[in-house]
């Protein structure tokens, strides 16, 4: 399932990325409801309380909720209901996938050969999603802010001392795409903040989940600034497996559904004011966002 936080009429929803709509589920659900006899307002009530309207609410009612909406966008799909409960892609507003996740954790590298011990905290006024500005500081070093593109972990559920095994998957909900900005200056100077700046974790289109993603170890992952090719990897360069980024940290701290974590990256590109940045990985999906200067 490709999951999605997106704006129409007004109001923040969660979708279901379906070719070029996206499908609310709660919308989905209320129509199936009615093809079985029950009345409009049951129907609206009984989609409400059994789809969550939100990316974390959807992440908390765990394998129930993606299995009722998974369902229902089947059946809207299958009776040519789409047109009731979707919306082209062309019309909507797509947001980060989790717009204020409770915890961004910026981990080790995966792709260096040294230990992932340690991680800090993202904060969450860095998070935008597709087509929103990165927004380059006034007070960047010389050097100039840089990309990096990773595979970002949503937890799915909460946890805490969980086994630096492959159990640790169980806790993982899905995989988005990740943009750890950083100023690089300030990074090689040892100085703080280099990864704190509001923009600067840009991440989405959409959050896919595990069981459809597969193994997050065989993806491909590339760049392009203004339309030309930038740089090109991919996860099977990883040194440290996913289920080390999920366990680590808790063994610190209580990890909570739609945290999301990060993996690193096996390089960089710069970006400047001007530039529009676009990243993808295989499987994910790609994200593409403006680069401005704070004015």
């Amino acid at each position: 399932m490709r999951l999605v936080t997106f704006i129409a009429d007004g109001r923040e929803r969660v979708g279901v990325l379906e070719g070029e709509h996206v499908v609310d589920p709660r919308e989905a659900r209320a129509l199936q409801l009615r093809s079985e006899g029950s009345a409009a307002e049951e129907a609206a009530q009984r989609a409400s309380d059994e789809v969550p309207g939100t990316m974390i609410g959807f992440i908390e009612g765990g394998w129930e909720a993606k299995a009722i909406a998974g369902e229902a966008v089947e059946f809207a799909v299958e009776h040519g209901g789409l047109g009731r409960a979707a919306y082209p892609l062309a019309d909507i507003k797509l947001r980060a996938p989790i717009p204020r996740p409770p915890m961004i954790l910026n981990m080790g590298n995966a792709y260096r050969p040294y230990g992932i011990a340690g991680f800090s905290l993202k904060p969450v006024t860095g998070v935008v999603g597709p087509d929103e500005p990165i927004v380059i500081p006034r007070e960047i070093t010389d050097f100039g802010a840089c990309y990096e593109c990773e595979i970002g972990v949503v937890i799915g559920r909460e946890g805490r001392r969980i086994p630096n095994d492959e159990s640790a998957y169980g806790y993982v909900f899905g995989y988005t795409v990740y943009n750890d900005v950083t100023d690089y200056g300030k990074q090689m100077g040892g100085l703080f903040g280099s990864k704190l700046h509001d923009t600067f974790c840009p991440m989405g289109p959409c959050i896919v989940t595990g069981d459809e993603l597969g193994d997050p170890h065989r993806l491909t992952k590339r760049a392009w600034i203004n339309g030309q090719p930038a740089t090109e990897r991919s996860t099977r360069e990883m040194l440290h497996r996913v289920h080390e980024f999920v366990s680590i940290p808790s063994q610190t701290l209580t990890l909570q559904p739609g945290a999301v974590i990060s993996t690193g990256a096996p390089d960089v590109g710069r970006i400047k004011p001007g530039d529009t940045l676009e990243l993808e990985i295989t499987g994910i999906g790609r994200l593409r966002n403006p680069v401005i200067a704070e004015e």
